[in-house]
């Protein structure tokens, strides 16, 4: 099996950032430059949206056949980041770049994630940039939300009680571990979620993918358990996770077995912060609706 947590060995060249065990592969599909990879057109379209695009890439590499994931940012307006490069120059403002250097800062501190195979950026004129991430295919992983799609008796079937609490206190820990590391996903969700159960373990390996919104500052980190447990508890289906599970992983992030009275508080809080997530996501989804809607009555 792959390793998913192991630190990046890297090479930068001719604007790209070259993961240095797939050099060999990324040469023969003649990738060279940043213009070579943005202009590649072969591959199977993922997703396709106005931001962003995902390509998948059937590679073979010594008789074995390998799946690597193109994701292309679209331009992108980056303002006043951009001056701040010309004075700190290790601050990362490209989508593509800032992902490969958070999955490597991720690995670094033993978090399995993604393997980033390449990076690269350009701007265009001063404020707008390009870029991508390639990375290899995440399997044997898959992400919790594909399990509870596709195999739901995984976690309600006969005997399966046991096997859910011992997944939500994986998951639940893998988040103390990242914010205690000092690592904050604002997109921490159950999409974003990888699983790997090896032959007959009940105990999950948890990993993270999408790792483009990562927060260090400590500035008011305490709210980060509030933020991350509420986004999870919102993306969690409900014919799945009751509301005694759902408490079951706030207890286990702060390694205890009851609430007490400050505990009550920061679950309400919790709770709180999930309607908000709720609402905003109706609302969201509501307006896209009526766009299409009035596309379609003005076609």
């Amino acid at each position: 099996m792959k390793d998913f947590s192991s630190s990046v060995d890297r090479v930068e060249a001719n604007g790209l950032i070259l993961n240095c065990d797939y050099q060999q592969l990324l040469k023969n599909f003649g990738f060279h430059s940043f213009k070579s990879v943005w202009q590649y057109r072969c591959g199977e379209t993922i997703k396709k949206i106005k931001a962003r695009s995902v390509v998948r890439i059937k590679a073979r590499n010594h008789n074995k056949v390998r799946y690597l994931y193109l994701k292309r940012h679209n331009l992108e307006h980056v303002g006043i980041r951009r001056l701040l490069t010309l004075f700190f120059h290790k601050l990362v403002v490209s989508q593509g770049r800032r992902e490969f250097e958070n999955i490597c800062d991720f690995r670094k501190h033993n978090f399995a994630t993604l393997v980033p195979v390449a990076a690269g950026e350009k701007f265009i004129r001063f404020f707008w940039v390009e870029s991508f991430l390639i990375s290899e295919d995440f399997s044997p992983f898959i992400s919790l939300e594909d399990l509870l799609r596709d195999e739901p008796e995984f976690l309600t079937g006969r005997g399966s009680e046991t096997r859910k609490r011992i997944l939500i206190n994986e998951i639940a820990l893998f988040l103390q571990r990242m914010h205690q590391e000092g690592f904050n996903d604002l997109d921490f969700n159950a999409t974003h979620i990888l699983l790997h159960y090896e032959n007959g373990s009940d105990v999950p390996k948890i990993a993270l993918f999408d790792l483009q919104r990562i927060d260090r500052s400590r500035f008011l980190n305490f709210r980060w358990m509030i933020k991350s447990l509420a986004r999870l508890n919102y993306t969690l289906p409900y014919k799945i996770f009751n509301a005694e599970d759902r408490v079951y992983i706030f207890l286990s992030y702060k390694n205890r077995s009851k609430l007490h009275v400050w505990d009550r508080l920061q679950w309400f809080w919790i709770k709180r912060k999930t309607a908000r997530i709720k609402r905003h996501t109706d609302k969201m989804m509501a307006k896209t609706e009526e766009r299409k809607r009035r596309r379609l009555l003005e076609r």
